[in-house]
């Protein structure tokens, strides 16, 4: 990976925020211009390299594997990995199930460029999630699955491939493909009484 350039905010010079990574001074620059019409706050452009150890590699794609999932990536951590936990991680979505990122399908170039090398499918162990607890019926061209409000994941944004709706404050699958997967492993289809063959 080259270089690349990160914008910092600071508010009565106390540090805010990072932003995301841009590839040009120039892109930077145009972003910190936009920043800048908002007197309260100050910015400064960082011109930032890759670190790498000892042996060359980049410390931070060590210790973290990317996996394919759902209709994106999966970039999971290890438990002792300076940023375990933190709620983004570039452009991921930190999710407590897997104790992971979700990244869209449209990272996946920006990651590998980062030095993350795709790894196989991750397996998932279905008993964690209680699904025995969860509703699920159909809605528009796929389903829900519905959490009690007491659920241990409710309203994370992305689970078991689904995506958080809040209008139904469950996660919507776009695809009706895993419904009876779900009811196979317990899930209650109280509205629909249907069984999937």
């Amino acid at each position: 990976m080259n270089s690349y350039y990160i914008i910092n905010t600071y508010y009565n010079d106390h540090f805010l925020s990072s932003s995301d990574i841009f590839e040009s001074y120039t892109k930077a620059l145009e972003v910190k211009n936009i920043l800048d019409n908002n007197s309260t706050t100050k910015t400064s452009i960082f011109k930032c390299q890759p670190f790498t150890n000892e042996n060359n590699e980049n410390i931070f794609s060590s210790g973290m594997t990317l996996h394919k999932y759902s209709n994106g990536y999966l970039l999971i951590p290890t438990k002792d990995n300076v940023y375990y936990g933190m709620g983004h991680f570039n452009r991921g979505e930190w999710c407590e199930d897997i104790e992971g990122w979700f990244y869209k399908k449209s990272e996946y170039n920006a990651l590998i460029e980062r030095g993350y090398k795709l790894e196989k499918k991750l397996k998932f162990d279905y008993k964690k999630y209680n699904i025995g607890k969860l509703e699920i019926y159909f809605y528009k061209n796929g389903f829900i699955l519905l959490p009690y409000k007491d659920y241990k994941y409710y309203g994370q944004t992305y689970l078991l491939g689904g995506k958080w709706d809040n209008d139904q404050n469950g996660w919507y699958f776009k695809k009706t493909k895993k419904y009876s997967k779900f009811i196979n492993i317990g899930a209650i289809d109280n509205l629909n009484n249907t069984f999937m063959e």
